[in-house]
């Protein structure tokens, strides 16, 4: 006979099956009928723990942004180190965090979702993902020693996550493409940790001096028609002293 499972126990099973569900066929492509035999559950479990498959369908999202229990202590301890360590902290928080998703449902529905985003996806992303990047922009930020808030360390946890997300999520291509980064990385997660911090600094760097740059060449066009302006009002302000002296003469 199969183990009496109570409330709690009912609700994880019914996620957990709704999310593999949703992850291959996307939420319109899945019945509550499905999840209920994919889960092992009564149909009318469903409405009574969820109310509505939309509201399923928001549960399954908000499990699927949840941080790994191995890499949420890495979270607080970057916070309070220096600000060299936090960087490398925050780096292995992203490896262990999207190693331990790479092989489930989780991560498959979130692709999904970036592709084609449900109107659930904005409020879990304001639960569960802002105040992750709130934090990551907060440690780049005083290892960069630049404003949390600012174009660049935005770029550069950008270039830290998605990079990192590639070489963990994206194994079989970079194995092809690439081995002997691959077993580099493998034998050595210190040395791509390393490399990342590096990485992720210079991103903030270049893309910094890339504003600046723009900036001035924005400048530039406006500088030389004021100078230019200014030359014609001087040259107009000349001739006419030039006349009036030739009048009194």
């Amino acid at each position: 006979m199969a183990q009496r499972r109570n409330g709690t126990e009912t609700r994880r099973a019914i996620i957990e099956a709704a999310g593999r569900l949703f992850a291959e066929r996307g939420f319109s492509g899945v019945t509550a009928r499905e999840v209920a035999h994919e889960a092992h559950v009564a149909l009318s479990a469903i409405p009574y723990h969820f109310g509505s498959m939309e509201a399923l369908y928001r549960e399954a999202l908000l499990l699927a942004c949840q941080v790994s229990p191995d890499a949420a202590p890495l979270a607080t301890q970057a916070l309070m180190a220096k600000p060299d360590e936090a960087l490398r902290t925050a780096i292995r928080w992203a490896i262990t965090d999207i190693r331990a998703a790479a092989s489930t449902w989780q991560i498959r529905l979130l692709f999904r979702e970036e592709m084609d985003p449900s109107p659930a996806y904005r409020e879990v992303l304001a639960l569960k993902v802002v105040p992750e990047w709130n934090w990551l922009c907060e440690v780049v930020s005083r290892a960069a020693r630049r404003p949390a808030d600012s174009p660049e360390v935005k770029f550069g946890v950008v270039a830290m996550y998605s990079l990192t997300s590639s070489f963990y999520l994206q194994r079989g291509m970079l194995d092809h493409l690439a081995p002997d980064i691959a077993r580099t990385i493998a034998a050595s997660p210190d040395h791509y940790v390393e490399c990342m911090a590096g990485l992720t600094l210079d991103a903030v760097k270049a893309f910094r001096l890339r504003m600046v740059d723009r900036r001035e060449a924005e400048r530039s066009p406006a500088s030389a028609k004021a100078r230019s302006a200014s030359g014609v009002a001087a040259g107009s302000r000349g001739r006419a002293s030039s006349r009036r002296k030739g009048s009194r003469s």
